[in-house]
């Protein structure tokens, strides 16, 4: 059987449901204010899923809108056509404005380091081999033994990015909920430079649901970025996720061309890249109004 995204995870629906949403078979419901209506959105569901179910429940919370975005990827698209089907024949249409990426790098980590490093970009390795060297210190935290101070302090690193880069990303509230509801399948990895006041360079966040570890969460300060401490910190990612028994690393996300709005991300795509993996294109997402 097909592994089970991340946001069907029981995990996620804590997380979900801590910031506002209701959640109901899978389905993520929010309520519009003052008004009878709601939006609703299934995130991931494997296929086939249960139509006339999700039908009742949008009856029930008055669903204005429904968003679907499928966990089918270009490694079944002999399927494509039968789901855009079945889905039209529902009264989806495809969506131009998905919410999740529809295109990510996904690592075997099945493969050991050897393999992992001669399959990455030559820069991206030559880099993970210079920081091997420097003096830094590299500390892991559970979900489950955070501090807010611990948080608190990544936050300051990612909002920064957050706000140079364009994007809303989290608020804090969200982000300490994500770290609290996900607990023992969390963790804050964060690089310090010893000679510099212990000061931090870099953080990234970790989210492990069914033998995958997701790539949540990536900052780091201009310093760290001169020491590609983003480079480091994503490498040890891997590394844990190996050590935890993970058998994929997903890295949530690049530029899809079928998708103008992600032009954007050209950066950060060109970063997953370096560490190779497999490029995996989703069906995208369908929507009924």
């Amino acid at each position: 059987m097909k592994a089970q995204d991340l946001r069907q995870s029981s995990e996620y629906s804590k997380y979900m449901e801590n910031i506002g949403w209701q959640v109901e078979f899978g389905l993520f419901i929010k309520k519009f204010p003052l008004i009878p209506w709601s939006f609703i959105k299934i995130q991931r569901p494997n296929w086939p899923i249960n139509l006339k179910k999700i039908e009742e429940i949008r009856k029930k919370y008055k669903g204005i809108q429904v968003k679907i975005e499928p966990n089918i990827t270009d490694i079944e698209k002999d399927k494509w056509k039968e789901v855009e089907l079945k889905l039209k024949k529902h009264g989806y249409k495809k969506d131009k404005s998905p919410m999740l990426p529809t295109k990510t790098i996904w690592l075997d980590l099945r493969k050991n380091e050897h393999q992992l490093l001669k399959e990455m970009h030559y820069k991206t390795r030559y880099n993970i081999n210079k920081l091997r060297i420097m003096n830094y210190e590299l500390r892991v935290t559970r979900g489950d033994e955070i501090t807010e101070k611990q948080l608190c302090k990544f936050y300051e690193i990612y909002k920064k990015n957050a706000k140079k880069q364009r994007f809303w990303g989290l608020k804090f509230k969200q982000l300490r909920w994500l770290m609290k509801c996900f607990g023992k399948k969390s963790y804050l990895l964060v690089a310090r430079q010893k000679s510099k006041n212990n000061e931090l360079l870099g953080g990234l966040i970790l989210l492990i649901h069914n033998k995958t570890a997701y790539y949540s969460h990536n900052a780091g300060t201009n310093e760290g970025k001169k020491l590609f401490m983003p480079t480091l910190l994503t490498w040890k990612a891997i590394k844990l996720a190996k050590k935890l028994r993970c058998r994929r690393f997903d890295f949530e996300g690049i530029s899809d061309l079928r998708f103008s709005v992600t032009k954007k991300w050209q950066g950060f795509s060109r970063f997953k890249k370096g560490f190779g993996g497999k490029e995996v294109e989703y069906i995208g997402s369908f929507i009924y109004t």
